[in-house]
């Protein structure tokens, strides 16, 4: 985290309190109040972090600035339960740069907080390696099942977990997906993601044409939600709507009793099955752009490559 200086000025920090309790604000307040030391993608987090968390103190009609330490508490619990330690360890950061900048008692650092969070922590522990793999046969009985319906949310539920399997894609990416990125080709569609321009099954295709025919969307987000009536909105899907999609993906093949998906679970089981199918880790780590072989690695119930991956990574990073 780097050192942004506190607001000094008591009016300005009561004016600050008062427009940050909104929690719905622009990049360029959060680039005034973090004094223009981050990037763009960096105030994007700290925004939805924030947004997340006043909401939930809307929620429960307690005030999120300052916020009471069984406040804070009480939201990691609520949280722990649809999001990895990894997001909740940011949203905690990004509560306690809030409290700090204003020069207000920093509820993060207090011992109920941090021995929540160390809790959480040791129950989460390679969350990565616990994830249930979500397999090609899997994917296979949900398009069968599906791919008929008139349904807007059965048509959009089975593309995205088409598009996760197939494509590997982190929740974020899926999130990200515009219109633009989605390419038509001679052969059916390509999806970009940053750099790397992926081909799409025919079946992936396909759905894509029904989505935009049942659609007609022409530009924004790929993937958005669905109100009771099966009206698309314009916001994109988040990180809990996705959760709900992949665990609906579990009820629909009857074993919820059984197996939980999330929004990790395509990737582990691509590469798993990608592995059976004889790639090695190197490139299973390609196809889905790792910047270390180490979770592929570890997906595959390789320990000693992932291990030594892992080792390998960390001394560059010291050298960098």
């Amino acid at each position: 985290m780097k050192k942004i200086e506190p607001i000094t000025d008591p009016k300005a920090v009561k004016s600050s309190i008062l427009l940050f309790k909104q929690g719905a604000l622009s990049l360029e307040d959060w680039h005034v109040l973090t004094q223009g030391l981050y990037s763009k993608n960096s105030l994007l987090s700290f925004q939805n972090d924030w947004q997340v968390f006043v909401e939930y103190c809307r929620e429960v009609n307690v005030c999120p600035l300052p916020a009471a330490v069984t406040a804070v508490r009480r939201f990691i619990e609520a949280k722990s339960t649809l999001r990895k330690a990894s997001s909740i360890k940011r949203y905690i950061i990004t509560v306690s740069m809030m409290h700090r900048v204003h020069g207000l008692s920093d509820p993060t650092r207090h011992r109920e907080v941090r021995f929540t969070l160390n809790k959480l922590y040791q129950e989460k522990a390679d969350e990565a390696d616990q994830a249930t793999a979500f397999h090609y046969h899997h994917l296979q009985s949900l398009h069968s099942k599906l791919c008929t319906s008139d349904r807007l949310k059965d048509i959009r539920d089975l593309l995205i977990w088409t598009l996760c399997f197939e494509c590997m894609l982190k929740r974020s990416e899926l999130a990200a997906i515009q219109f633009e990125d989605i390419i038509k080709t001679e052969y059916g569609f390509t999806l970009q993601i940053s750099d790397t321009s992926m081909a799409l099954s025919p079946e992936a295709s396909a759905l894509i044409e029904l989505w935009f025919e049942m659609t007609a969307i022409t530009d924004g987000p790929l993937l958005r939600r669905i109100n009771k009536h099966q009206q698309l909105g314009d916001a994109p899907m988040d990180h809990s709507s996705i959760y709900r999609v992949f665990r609906r993906a579990a009820e629909e093949l009857g074993v919820q009793g059984t197996l939980t998906f999330s929004g990790q679970s395509p990737r582990v089981g691509a590469s798993q099955d990608l592995s059976d199918s004889g790639l090695t880790i190197k490139e299973i780590q390609q196809q889905g752009r790792w910047k270390s072989p180490a979770m592929p690695a570890q997906y595959v119930g390789n320990k000693q490559a992932r291990d030594e991956a892992m080792d390998k990574f960390k001394r560059k990073l010291d050298k960098d």
